[in-house]
């Protein structure tokens, strides 16, 4: 006999695997539409509760939608159903979905999506390196290899579209940073005092970049949404461990 699963007992589930208050303070994450008493019928993970995941939700029998990217992160001083994000809101509320979200905390958890980006790229994490919050420091193995020829294996293993550097020059590289999403700019003084080799990051500002050319730091950045959705699965494992039986289906989003 299947086992009846609540929003509160994934709220449970997900406070386990990214605690609300690894969050940063200008975040906002948890329950973002939806009552914890409502009875789950199934789970779709995304990164985003946009219309195509709505769509996705209601197609598989998905009535609550757990996010990486809040659904209300800015004050919401009206909705407008002839906008796009007012459009979302009526449907999700319309057809009686719930949406979860958990971001800077996932970001930051122990297998989440810094981690999960790291064991993708096959990193190994090494003691005279160190896991920070805003990142994940490891190598590229026992032997180092071309920036170039590194900068394949990322494209290959996150499925992305292309790669943006900040050097045309090749190189040997042994140690690695890799810090899903946008990149943050505290990160900066680690980097320089691991004497980190290159960075693998989904965005980073132009500035930046230079800065760390400059440290003699190369930089990969393979996109924002490439380097996330990377964790869908492994959140899906973790949820399975916790709630067994519970259909969930990963959405990475249309060019995964």
């Amino acid at each position: 006999m299947s086992q009846d699963y609540y929003v509160q007992d994934l709220i449970a589930a997900m406070e386990k695997i990214a605690p609300a208050e690894l969050a940063c303070e200008w975040d906002h994450v948890g329950l973002m539409i939806g009552e914890p008493g409502a009875k789950v019928n199934g789970v779709l993970l995304a990164l985003d509760a946009n219309a195509a995941a709505i769509d996705k939700a209601m197609e598989v029998g998905a009535n609550l939608i757990i996010t990486h990217h809040p659904l209300l992160f800015e004050p919401l001083h009206q909705v407008d159903y002839s906008t796009p994000r007012g459009a979302n809101i009526r449907n999700i509320i319309r057809n009686d979905l719930q949406v979860f979200s958990a971001h800077t905390n996932l970001d930051k958890a122990p297998n989440g999506v810094n981690h999960a980006l790291a064991t993708a790229l096959g990193l190994v994490m090494q003691i005279n390196l160190v896991d920070v919050e805003i990142g994940l420091c490891g190598s590229v193995g026992q032997e180092s290899m071309t920036l170039f020829g590194f900068a394949d294996v990322v494209k290959e293993k996150l499925g992305a579209s292309g790669l943006l550097f900040n050097t045309d020059k090749d190189r040997e590289v042994s140690r690695v940073f890799v810090q899903g999403g946008a990149f943050d700019e505290e990160a900066i003084p680690v980097l320089k005092l691991y004497r980190v080799d290159v960075v693998v990051t989904g965005e980073m500002k132009h500035h930046h970049m230079l800065e760390l050319e400059d440290a003699g730091i190369a930089v990969i950045v393979a996109g924002h949404e490439v380097t996330e959705r990377i964790v869908l699965e492994s959140l899906r494992e973790q949820l399975l461990h916790k709630l067994p039986n519970l259909p969930i289906t990963v959405y990475p989003g249309h060019n995964w």
